[in-house]
């Protein structure tokens, strides 16, 4: 297990210890997704915690959580993407063109994810981590300054499998941080609906 995967879990736990501590409330529960948002002390945007299952193998979520090419077909307002670094198959640099409503100006974001299993049999790690100043800005869009994603998974069975989620991020621009906390829980929600979605039409 190398050093980057290890500060990677430590820092994932610490922030699921952080948010156990700050004012969290459950903003959406259905369909066995549970989406809360919690406030961060040095933030003005909340940070969100997510619970859920899904019925995969690791293989099978593994595929969907590194193929590219299909993440605008389950991730939220995700409308295009565009492989910038290749470092091996679990792990890369891509940028992603986000679907905003007018007037709030198109954003994208560079995020750097990988995938490594966990100390223990059956438990894996994914992350998504915002590299903004990896590329230039591009033209007619505002760069996302802050995202950073963690997913814990664990295997219930062959074919279940628990995901405990949370993200932290900055949509950057203009948008005042009450009115983006206000539509903090709809993205994770639709994202994990679509995911459920996907894994169920690749079988």
């Amino acid at each position: 297990m190398g050093i980057a995967y290890l500060f990677a879990v430590v820092h994932f736990f610490t922030i699921i210890l952080m948010i156990q501590e700050q004012d969290c409330q459950l903003r959406k529960s259905a369909e066995g997704i549970a989406v809360y948002t919690c406030k961060m002390e040095d933030s003005k945007i909340n940070s969100i915690q997510s619970t859920f299952t899904v019925s995969a193998t690791m293989e099978e979520l593994s595929k969907a959580l590194l193929d590219l090419d299909d993440f605008p077909l389950w991730q939220y307002k995700i409308n295009k993407t565009e492989l910038l670094k290749r470092i091996s198959k679990d792990e890369f640099v891509y940028r992603a063109e986000l679907e905003t409503p007018w007037p709030v100006s198109n954003r994208d974001l560079i995020l750097h994810v990988k995938l490594s299993p966990g100390p223990k049999q059956g438990e894996y790690y994914f992350s998504a981590l915002g590299r903004p100043d990896f590329i230039p800005p591009r033209e007619g869009f505002v760069r996302i300054p802050l995202s950073e994603a963690h997913w814990y998974i664990t295997a219930v069975d062959q074919n279940t499998l628990k995901i405990k989620h949370s993200i932290l991020i900055d949509p950057g621009g203009s948008i005042p941080a009450w009115l983006m906390n206000l539509s903090l829980a709809e993205g994770p929600y639709q994202t994990f609906k679509n995911l459920r979605e996907y894994l169920e039409r690749e079988k």
